[in-house]
């Protein structure tokens, strides 16, 4: 499964003979990450891969003759857990996490949860989607999980 990149992440940068120009970087909301020599690299919503490659390309340019970038992300985001559960709050993101296992995570459902209307707000522009009990979690998932009325 592939993640891009978002507010929170850390990731480490690592150019191969550069020493000096190795990072270890928590992404802020801004996204720009600085480097030395370049300009700043924006890391929102890209891949570690499609980050290495912008880093290259930037060393490239009159900097390095052939820059070897490796961007490894060392630590995602929480993902978010509120609603008819008994301990809402953020939580640490684990891969390969289902919805139903992040509702355990979270101490399991209260009495009055609902068993099917629950959702994912996800991404930058805040997606609203219907989720199920075997969907994956993603980093800085927002799971709600609503009240039955009966």
């Amino acid at each position: 499964m592939t993640f891009f990149m978002g507010t929170g992440d850390v990731i480490v940068i690592n150019v191969y003979g550069e020493p000096d120009l190795n990072q270890r970087v928590r992404i802020d909301k801004s996204g720009d990450i600085r480097m030395p020599l370049i300009k700043a690299v924006n890391a929102l919503d890209k891949t570690a891969g499609q980050l290495a490659a912008e880093i290259e390309a930037a060393y490239l340019d009159g900097y390095l003759v052939e820059p070897n970038v490796n961007v490894v992300i060392e630590r995602f985001r929480p993902f978010f857990i509120k609603g008819a559960v008994k301990n809402v709050g953020a939580y640490d993101f684990q891969f390969d996490l289902s919805v139903d296992e992040a509702i355990a995570v979270a101490g399991g459902l209260k009495e009055r949860a609902s068993k099917s209307n629950w959702f994912i707000i996800r991404g930058a522009e805040k997606k609203r989607i219907a989720a199920r009990a075997e969907q994956m979690v993603h980093p800085g998932d927002i799971i709600v999980i609503e009240e039955s009325l009966f």
